[in-house]
């Protein structure tokens, strides 16, 4: 088979990470199919070298991309493509669609809930196969836009390869927090409750995005970008990882994190709990919940020894050639199977 991957936000985080652990399982699993990747020009060098790359580019979420994206696909005579992200260009070549939650759906604008909804609507309908990351997120999309169970499979994240316990560490006596700033990641909450803590000469260390709200809050550092390397040496190091977030797809620093050995804090967002298991302490997201979390961890240092060593166990069961080869599956059903 000819498949067509949009490579296009493979520089990115979140559905960059998910697209380039995708082709690097897919290449792991080798074979005789075609794989060919649209994307800008500059990102050859992220594509494995036995893949196709097919220049292709367009503005996200812009007209040009439904329509000039979407020719460039159909002139790739492809028997499938493969959209990593819920808004498809409108095409002619069958798809299949990756939707990594539905957290759109809940958006505080009422014009970004309404083109969510379309958008996430039209591909799970006319996609022969829907893949999504998290068992949680399956179901809901079962529920919200009643498909047939086998219409959508799940393809977990997975961590990369410099996410292990040996290597740097780094110093101090630091929580961390890993991400980005959106609402549904409740980072003001967990900051007040890291301020109301007893947390003794600890700090929170907030790394992934600016944060410049927090500039004045004693015991609060702002890192801000960090490489892949210097975050492994972030979460080695760490009391741990706190993930507070009030709804996730599938909360991949939490699996990060616990492949590096670091203890971690979850809420009880349900992809959060499905995906850590019994290998993070999961609490409330609220002030007094997260509050307790990070006094129990400081205080309690038989806890810390124990998540540091289920979080890595935890995290070999998930791996990209395994997700890899469930997205294959998905591929040949959509060719040759019934919608």
């Amino acid at each position: 088979m000819r498949v067509g991957i949009d490579g296009r936000k493979i520089g990115d985080f979140g559905i960059g990470t998910y697209i380039r652990g995708l082709l690097g399982g897919l290449a792991e699993l080798g074979g005789e199919d075609q794989y060919v990747v649209l994307a800008p020009r500059d990102a050859r060098a992220l594509i494995p070298a036995e893949f196709g790359h097919i220049v292709a580019d367009a503005p996200h979420y812009s007209l040009r991309e439904l329509m000039t994206f979407g020719r460039a696909v159909d002139a790739a005579r492809l028997d499938l493509f493969h959209a990593p992200h819920y808004v498809v260009p409108f095409l002619s070549t069958p798809f299949v669609v990756t939707v990594h939650d539905l957290i759109h759906l809940r958006d505080r604008r009422p014009l970004a809930r309404l083109y969510a909804r379309r958008m996430i609507g039209r591909a799970v309908r006319q996609g022969r196969r829907v893949m999504t990351v998290s068992e949680s997120v399956r179901q809901e999309i079962l529920s919200v836009f009643g498909l047939p169970q086998d219409r959508v499979v799940v393809t977990p994240n997975a961590p990369a390869a410099a996410f292990t316990p040996i290597g740097p560490r780094a110093s101090g006596r630091y929580f961390l927090y890993a991400g980005n700033d959106k609402p549904h990641k409740n980072v003001g909450v967990m900051v007040e409750a890291f301020e109301r803590s007893r947390r003794g000469d600890a700090q929170l260390v907030l790394a992934g995005a600016p944060f410049e709200r927090y500039g004045g809050n004693q015991g609060v550092i702002l890192p801000g970008f960090v490489s892949e390397g210097e975050l492994a040496a972030l979460y080695r190091g760490a009391i741990a990882v706190v993930v507070p977030s009030r709804e996730e797809g599938f909360g991949l620093p939490a699996l990060e994190a616990m492949a590096c050995g670091a203890p971690v804090i979850t809420s009880m967002a349900a992809a959060l709990v499905e995906v850590t298991g019994d290998a993070a302490l999961h609490a409330e997201g609220s002030v007094e919940g997260l509050r307790d979390a990070f006094e129990r961890l400081l205080g309690d240092e038989s806890l810390r020894r124990d998540l540091s060593a289920r979080g890595p166990q935890r995290a070999m069961e998930f791996t990209w050639r395994r997700s890899a080869a469930v997205a294959r599956d998905a591929y040949y059903h959509a060719i040759s199977g019934p919608r």
